[in-house]
């Protein structure tokens, strides 16, 4: 009995279940990114935190014009939408910031403390304890020279979004 609910387990796995649901969007891959995407993005559309078209216009001509691959790409969004996700959680419960060529990349500290109260209220909901452990691991790694706290997080983040 044990061996046929173990492979139920798995032959769910490849038949595409999801191993997270963030918002009522379901995550069919163990991808961190992409869990990460799902989460902030749901997250955002909660809060009303959404960049709107107007704040992502100034970035649309500097990161690579309004071409159909820019606009798959939408950077703009995903830069904005980090920003103001990572001034909110930074702001309530601070730690480590990673760097990018475009500014601060994630609030990682602040982030995984979210993402732990979004499972407590059932907002996130990993479906695959090997998944939400590769969606942890992935995040908690950052360290090196990319990766600042304390006053200068701080002092980053106060900037206004990025032009």
């Amino acid at each position: 009995m044990h061996c046929i609910l173990l492979h139920l387990l798995f032959a769910g796995t490849l038949l595409g279940q999801p191993v997270m649901v963030a918002f009522g969007k379901e995550v069919a891959q163990a991808d961190p990114g992409l869990m990460l995407m799902t989460v902030m993005e749901g997250y955002a559309e909660a809060h009303g935190l959404t960049p709107t078209e107007e704040e992502m216009a100034p970035l649309w001509k500097k990161l690579g014009g309004d071409s159909p691959a820019a606009r798959r790409l939408n950077f703009p969004l995903r830069i904005l939408l980090s920003h103001k996700l990572n001034q909110v959680w930074w702001g309530r419960h601070q730690g480590r910031l990673v760097l990018s060529a475009f500014g601060v990349h994630l609030a990682t500290d602040a982030m995984l403390k979210e993402v732990v109260g979004m499972e407590k209220t059932g907002e996130v909901k990993f479906t695959d304890a090997a998944a939400r452990q590769k969606f942890f691991d992935y995040f908690e790694k950052y360290s090196g020279d990319g990766v600042v706290k304390g006053e200068r997080a701080r002092a980053l983040l106060a900037d206004a979004i990025p032009k």
